[in-house]
């Protein structure tokens, strides 16, 4: 999505098909990624987003850098750092948060702000048709509706991008990874439904998540898991 307002510029980018959600769920369902056509693979999953999020960047990067102000704002996923899905898809996600932490430091001195967003679980009318409302009904779903349980709408995100668009400090977050959940503890908003989605750094929601609940009820919701230990998690040395 591209909008243009006078001086002001702003890039958010997200691509996901109907088609790529099927290709996860059907046709990778249990199988190994050497099991799979590799050209198909890739092309299904990262032919659409982690390409066109690269071109994308690069032709509204062209504008931006020429009247000195902008925010690229890509969406990435958990599945940049662990094992989520299969191996095409964790690569194009850690390829999205790579991109915007390079693409960052070749344009904070052109002011110009690039960052990777992080929604949780999303609530997509395609979940709640094929995972929650299934489980309701006490039908087999494509995978656990316990994690979208509560997830977030999907206005939660655009909700964060309008904080960080208001952010006169936006430069302070360019080339990070941000998390939804995160920008709502620090911008001080809910979701349309009044609620707090599940956050994965809070102690107690994953404690909550785990069936601890009784546990959960005596961890403040401060308590999060630091971001060092995110980063030690995917630790590849």
């Amino acid at each position: 999505m591209y909008a243009q307002k006078n001086w002001y510029e702003m890039l958010i980018f997200h691509v996901i098909s109907r088609k790529i959600l099927l290709f996860l769920y059907f046709h990778f369902s249990g199988k190994k990624f050497w099991e799979t056509d590799p050209i198909q693979t890739w092309d299904t999953i990262n032919g659409v987003g982690l390409r066109n999020h690269y071109i994308c960047t690069t032709l509204a990067s062209r504008i931006m850098v020429e009247q000195k102000s902008g925010i690229i704002i890509n969406i990435s996923s958990y599945g940049g750092l662990k094992y989520l899905f299969n191996c095409a898809y964790g690569i194009g996600k850690a390829a999205c948060d790579r991109m915007a932490a390079d693409c960052a430091h070749e344009l904070k001195k052109r002011n110009v702000a690039c960052i990777s967003l992080w929604p949780g679980p999303v609530k997509t009318e395609y979940i709640q048709e094929n995972i929650i409302d299934k489980a309701v009904e006490g039908k087999a779903g494509f995978g656990s509706s316990k994690i979208f349980e509560n997830g977030e709408t999907i206005e939660f995100a655009g909700i964060s991008i309008v904080h960080l668009a208001a952010d006169p400090n936006i430069m302070a977050k360019t080339g990070r990874i941000l998390q939804t959940t995160d920008l709502a503890c620090e911008y001080g908003f809910t979701d349309i439904n009044g609620d707090m989605p599940l956050c994965m750094r809070k102690v107690n929601d994953l404690l909550k998540f785990g069936g601890w609940t009784k546990l959960a009820a005596f961890v403040p919701d401060f308590i999060k898991i630091p971001h060092w230990i995110l980063h030690l998690s995917a630790n590849k040395f």
